[in-house]
């Protein structure tokens, strides 16, 4: 019997298995399997969780090969990604061509993506009560039309039930671990508490003042504060950084 296009591609049963999934590698399994089913590849889950203190951590899961997946790890700092743009200002998802993103984006992202194979992606951002997340899924067909309505229905609710399994299998892993600072991050961070100043500090490191800011911003959000004072203060009590003798 042939499937009606209105007909949902993933079952209850489907889905009850990944939020029941005991591991990453069996949260991907299960994730892969439908996404066969919506006609995709890949996927890319990237989660920003907040935790009890306002601090926030950037998580990512994925079935991508870790030289693209890492390329997701670096400073945001660049604004010209269309997705992420899209993302930030509507809850749609957003159907787009690698070759498109090649041309509009100058990072390497997409490039990555085309070489394994990539032709087009849909993305979406889903919200959960301590969490939002960019979710990606990848396609390696040959048709540009966007994917139909249900498609688009099915993929947002395997995204939601991705989440709440991803997120669920990151606090079993940690659920008292405190903010986790990047070396870059931890670097600045010292380089401050030290007195030196943002251009002091890229000089020294050898980046801009403007990432130095960059940095110390996203120190502060992960500690919770609003300033650098701050940072280093919370920082001293949590024993990230020692004081000064």
């Amino acid at each position: 019997m042939l499937r009606s296009e209105t007909a949902p591609r993933i079952s209850a049963p489907e889905l009850l298995q990944i939020v029941q999934a005991s591991d990453w590698d069996q949260l991907r399994a299960c994730v892969q399997r439908q996404l066969a089913q919506l006609g995709m590849c890949d996927f890319m889950l990237q989660t920003e969780i907040a935790s009890a203190n306002g601090a926030s951590q950037m998580q990512l899961f994925s079935s991508l090969p870790d030289a693209v997946l890492q390329q997701f790890n670096l400073p945001a700092e660049d604004t010209t990604d269309p997705v992420r743009q899209h993302l930030a200002r509507s809850s749609l998802p957003l159907h787009w061509q690698v070759e498109q993103l090649c041309l509009l984006h100058t990072g390497q992202i997409y490039p990555l993506l085309k070489t394994m194979g990539v032709t087009q992606g849909m993305s979406l951002a889903v919200h959960s009560k301590h969490a939002i997340s960019r979710l990606d899924f990848y396609s390696n067909t040959v048709r540009q039309e966007a994917p139909s309505t249900s498609v688009q229905a099915d993929a947002l609710l395997l995204g939601v039930y991705l989440q709440e399994a991803a997120e669920f299998l990151w606090r079993k892993a940690a659920p008292d671990q405190g903010p986790v600072l990047s070396t870059r991050e931890l670097e600045c961070l010292r380089w401050s508490a030290d007195g030196k100043t943002s251009s002091e500090i890229g000089l020294i490191l050898g980046i801009s003042q403007r990432t130095v800011y960059f940095h110390m911003k996203n120190v502060a959000m992960k500690l919770g504060v609003y300033s650098t004072r701050h940072a280093i203060s919370r920082a001293v009590m949590m024993g990230i950084i020692k004081p000064d003798a």
